[in-house]
């Protein structure tokens, strides 16, 4: 297995840095990027990494990236270093995988689980919540983490239409960080579509930013949304044409055991015009639809004239 994994990254390497090559014989590399022959680039904090760094004997090894996070139905087909893969995993991807789940938790949808308190009366016990895969709700009171004496006379006082509080345990995520990794996953699907020639754009230095400080509000605030009317042949990130909109959209869902939600999240093309694009999305009427271009299924690793054309496409000139 671990042979098939560095086999993976290690085509991914090759992919990204033959891209690189092919941008600096055509002229197309930003000064933001420095061309090394063999150099792949994390999208992150656009360090340096040689093949070598594949290995788990480096300091800094570059890892298989998630996008979504695992835990929610994404897979792995870009790279970071293990510094922003691990910083942002623990930072930024566990809030929104314990949102998701909160939420599944709170409406009682099927496969949950979850510890919560129950109140019948003034008695209050410890208990966890479990519904099936049909949706049947079962409570189980564990002697190890009740007093024995209150947790009988629990059991001996509820009745079958007897009322019982249920207190959830509290809610670890925090809504920035949360919204943080919504940026993150669109980022690094955008990274994995159209690789260099779009993150090299100093537009994107306030993502990169935003994603290496999750306790500060760097990006624009209201940056995505979930919409009911995403289907599954939206997924992608997307040119939007429509003006005034102007930029990319990012379409993925993320999966729990239990439900499926799909976002999306502008990502800019103009390091000028950003807060003004999506102080227009925030004020744009519900049900009213954008005009957007689909890139999904182009190649962007080694047709020069698509490349060229996302690089041009770019208001921020090279």
């Amino acid at each position: 297995m671990a042979a098939q994994g560095i086999d993976k990254r290690k085509r991914i390497f090759n992919k990204y840095t033959s891209q690189l090559k092919i941008l600096h014989q055509n002229g197309l590399l930003y000064d933001k990027i420095k061309y090394k022959e063999g150099v792949y680039i994390c999208p992150i904090c656009l360090n340096e990494f040689k093949e070598e760094d594949l290995k788990d004997t480096s300091e800094n090894m570059l890892t298989s990236e998630d996008a979504p996070p695992k835990s929610l139905g994404g897979r792995a087909n870009t790279l970071t270093c293990k510094t922003c893969n691990s910083r942002c995993g623990h930072e930024i991807d566990f809030h929104l995988t314990e949102r998701l789940i909160e939420l599944d938790v709170r409406a009682f949808r099927p496969n949950t689980e979850s510890k919560a308190k129950l109140t019948h009366g003034e008695i209050t016990v410890q208990g966890t919540i479990e519904v099936d895969d049909s949706g049947n709700i079962s409570i189980i009171h564990s002697e190890k983490n009740n007093h024995l004496k209150k947790l009988e006379d629990y059991t001996n006082t509820t009745g079958k239409n007897d009322i019982t509080e249920i207190e959830f345990k509290p809610s670890r995520v925090e809504k920035l960080r949360y919204e943080v990794a919504l940026l993150k996953s669109a980022y690094i699907l955008a990274f994995e579509m159209y690789g260099y020639t779009l993150i090299q754009n100093k537009s994107y230095d306030t993502v990169r930013e935003q994603l290496r400080n999750p306790d500060k509000e760097i990006y624009p605030e209201g940056f995505w949304t979930k919409q009911g009317s995403f289907k599954k042949e939206n997924e992608g990130v997307h040119y939007i044409v429509s003006k005034k909109f102007e930029g990319f959209y990012s379409i993925f869902s993320l999966k729990t055991k239990s439900t499926e939600h799909r976002f999306g999240v502008y990502l800019p093309m103009s390091s000028t015009r950003t807060n003004e694009i999506i102080d227009n999305l925030k004020k744009q009427k519900a049900g009213s639809e954008l005009d957007i271009t689909s890139n999904v299924g182009k190649d962007y690793f080694e047709t020069i004239t698509n490349m060229k054309f996302i690089v041009e496409l770019m208001n921020d000139k090279p």
